[in-house]
């Protein structure tokens, strides 16, 4: 890996905030996302996402987890980041699967929000 790749990659990390070394986290998001798909594997295939699908979910996730880790409580924050990213990856389905469900939701509450809407002094 040349200078230009290394800085630049480091360059991104930073301006994610992610203070983590570059090989730590670079191994990190490859375990990460190792562990995305072997989680996608043993799911079943009836409700599986894409492939591209669970690898972007996977890596969404494991950003999340590699900005959010100096900051975890519970002890987590002395955990290596390797361990942290596979853990995040492998429960990236269901965050996903999460997130999509409350998105749903609040979509179809939001679609029921003009005809529901009483203020407080109105009448009913």
């Amino acid at each position: 890996m040349g200078f230009e790749l290394k800085a630049l990659l480091v360059w991104f990390a930073i301006a994610l905030g992610i203070s983590a070394p570059l090989p730590d986290l670079i191994g990190g998001m490859i375990v990460g996302l190792a562990t995305t798909y072997a989680s996608m594997l043993f799911t079943p295939a009836e409700s599986r996402m894409t492939v591209w699908a669970t690898l972007f979910a996977g890596l969404v996730v494991c950003v999340v987890a590699a900005i959010a880790h100096p900051h975890l409580p519970f002890g987590v924050d002395s955990w290596p980041l390797q361990l942290v990213l596979a853990i995040a990856g492998a429960a990236s389905r269901w965050v996903g699967g999460a997130l999509a469900n409350f998105g749903k939701g609040a979509a179809a509450r939001a679609g029921n929000l003009p005809s529901e809407f009483r203020l407080p002094w109105g009448k009913d």
